[in-house]
């Protein structure tokens, strides 16, 4: 077994298993739900993680990985009535609550 991807939120972990599962990559999936114990434990120690069943599939998984784009790379929008620049996900302005038109 291989660790191929962790994050701090658990979407972006199950999201990359079922990738992996769709293309035929068996995957497990290791401290979905530790973030109870991150009292006791480091932060990063309690992350959800997808682990590989077969080593031989790191190369092919990586690949896949990589090619996700997990950050969002689309331009926000700035406010026409306060002038804020904004994430492009936001339908209002976070900071004058303004409609984005």
């Amino acid at each position: 077994m291989r660790l191929i991807y962790t994050n701090e939120n658990r979407i972006m972990v199950l999201n990359i298993k079922n990738v992996l599962m769709s293309y035929d990559i068996d995957v497990t999936l290791n401290n979905e739900f530790a973030s109870s114990a991150s009292g006791g434990l480091a932060p990063f120690d309690t992350w959800p993680e997808v682990w590989l069943l077969k080593d031989n599939d790191y190369d092919k998984a990586k690949k896949i990985i990589d090619s996700i784009s997990l950050e969002s790379n689309l331009e926000g929008w700035e406010c026409k009535n306060c002038q804020e620049e904004n994430d492009q996900s936001f339908d209002f302005c976070w900071s004058c609550h303004a409609e984005n038109i």
